[in-house]
């Protein structure tokens, strides 16, 4: 049986092209404090833009002409209705998806995206087996202890007391790094498409 480490990968913003956009919200979506509030399907969309279109433009880097289906703003995601469905027939635990935009560089609007997150993280990382900061004092924010992280191992015990279909796809607890993780049965959902915007790494391997 493979490790769990060999079954799960962080998704991360892909940066071998460095067209592709790295989102950052309009002013109205980050004075909705899009990031830390769950809002009803029925309450405005959220907006997006390049927030690297300035700084790409005084090093003359070109605007993508192709928008990935997969976009991230810092570590969340942006992902296309398609994406959406096939997730939500997985009925994943904590999962927080709204609906979104995207405007490009060229004032394009593409309303197909739901901003995707979840509630809470999934500590499920082992002190004893990881590579993290123990001399450093940790971050408490809102009643959770965040840590710097440099080399995970999860906690095996806490993973085989929880069935597979339950931990599909999570946020990482505990990390001052809460990449979202996906298990290896699944990643199928997130390569459909044009996927260029999108890379994921084994978690054995970081």
């Amino acid at each position: 049986m493979k490790k769990y480490e060999e079954q799960y990968y962080f998704m991360m913003r892909s940066v071998d092209d460095e067209r592709i956009p790295s989102l950052s919200p309009d002013r109205n979506t980050s004075e909705r404090k899009y990031d830390i509030r769950q809002f009803s399907l029925g309450e405005s969309p959220f907006i997006f833009v390049n927030g690297a279109l300035d700084y790409n433009k005084k090093r003359g880097v070109p605007s993508l002409k192709k928008i990935p289906d997969v976009l991230f703003n810092g570590l969340d995601l942006l992902i296309p209705s398609a994406m959406r469905e096939a997730l939500l027939e997985l009925n994943i635990s904590g999962l927080y998806m709204h609906p979104s935009v995207y405007i490009h560089d060229d004032g394009k609007w593409y309303e197909n995206y739901w901003y995707m997150s979840f509630v809470e993280g999934f500590d499920c990382w082992s002190r004893l087996r990881s590579d993290y900061d123990k001399d450093g004092e940790a971050i408490n924010l809102g009643g959770f202890e965040l840590h710097q992280i440099y080399h995970y191992a999860f906690n095996d015990d806490l993973l085989k007391s929880i069935p597979e279909s339950q931990r599909l796809l999570f946020k990482m607890g505990g990390s001052l790094d809460p990449f979202i993780v996906c298990h290896e049965s699944i990643l199928n959902i997130f390569k459909s498409g044009n996927g260029n915007g999108i890379k994921f790494i084994q978690v054995g391997d970081c």
